[in-house]
């Protein structure tokens, strides 16, 4: 049962002018993934990056641990040799950034995608793909793979992962590219970590076949893409002089939320309940790569 106040909060949704068409949302259900276009305009983005860029200049970077690192390297690479600058849970650290525009926004839009459902801010992310970096790659993945099975909430996985791009995300910085209809099985697909273990390192990597479709979602600055917890995704490396810099916002129902903070799970680098417990076989997968 919804709260008085969420159920206030849908009814506001319902009445203000739709940030969504009817093709964008079945896209995002039938693709996994659906470009939006330029959602915010150039004040509200130039407002945001003031603050994106002093939080990823590192000046939380002592108290934020492996919250703050580079998902393409192991842990303890130096800071002048990242490729890929990536901020967890910005929220937690930065209040400046708190209840910004992008934060209402992507709330607003959540609330589209499912209609009188209590969807709730599970996670905010900051990504920086520093110029010329040909290894700044984000690998393809399924954002399941990082996160509590289906088993945990009764098969309950409603996700919508909103990002918003800083600079003109193109195939040349490294857009995000995907590929369609892959989260149609909703089944987890092989993954295994880049580096020895999550002690070493953070990311992991699914299995794409050769044939399989792999679209580009290129946006401009202010604008935003939308995708869901099945899609394989992921994106390569930026070969331009300019930076590519991202900021995302993951929304959850409420009972996945909690169910996910009861298990000790908060999204952080630094918590001892991470993908590892939870998809032991990955871990496994680096254990016999190492034989």
């Amino acid at each position: 049962m919804l709260s008085a106040w969420s159920w206030l909060a849908c009814a506001v949704a319902a009445v203000r002018a739709a940030h969504l068409t009817p093709a964008q949302r079945d896209a995002f259900f039938e693709n996994g993934l659906v470009v939006l276009g330029k959602m915010l305009d150039e004040a509200a983005v130039a407002a945001i990056e003031v603050e994106y860029d002093r939080f990823m200049s590192g000046i939380h970077a002592e108290v934020m641990g492996k919250n703050f690192t580079d998902m393409s390297k192991p842990f303890g690479t130096p800071f002048d040799e990242w490729s890929v600058i990536n901020g967890m849970l910005p929220h937690r650290y930065h209040p400046p950034l708190r209840n910004n525009a992008w934060e209402r926004l992507a709330a607003e839009i959540a609330a589209e995608v499912f209609p009188g459902v209590e969807m709730v801010q599970d996670y905010d992310q900051l990504l920086d793909k520093r110029p010329g970096k040909g290894d700044a790659v984000f690998a393809m993945h399924q954002d399941m793979a990082y996160w509590p099975p289906a088993s945990l909430t009764a098969n309950d996985t409603r996700t919508v992962t909103l990002t918003l791009a800083i600079d003109d995300e193109t195939a040349e910085n490294g857009c995000i590219r995907y590929v369609p209809g892959s989260q149609k099985e909703k089944k987890l697909r092989p993954h295994r970590p880049l580096a020895k273990s999550r002690e070493e390192g953070h990311a992991v990597v699914a299995e794409v076949a050769d044939d399989e479709e792999i679209r580009l979602a290129e946006v401009p600055r202010g604008g935003v893409t939308l995708h869901d917890e099945w899609v394989v995704h992921g994106s390569p490396g930026n070969q331009s002089p300019r930076h590519r810099r991202t900021y995302v916002i993951a929304f959850r129902t409420r009972a996945i939320v909690d169910a996910e903070r009861k298990a000790g799970f908060t999204h952080s680098h630094n918590d001892d309940v991470n993908w590892d417990v939870f998809n032991p076989e990955i871990a496994a997968a680096a254990a016999r790569t190492e034989l």
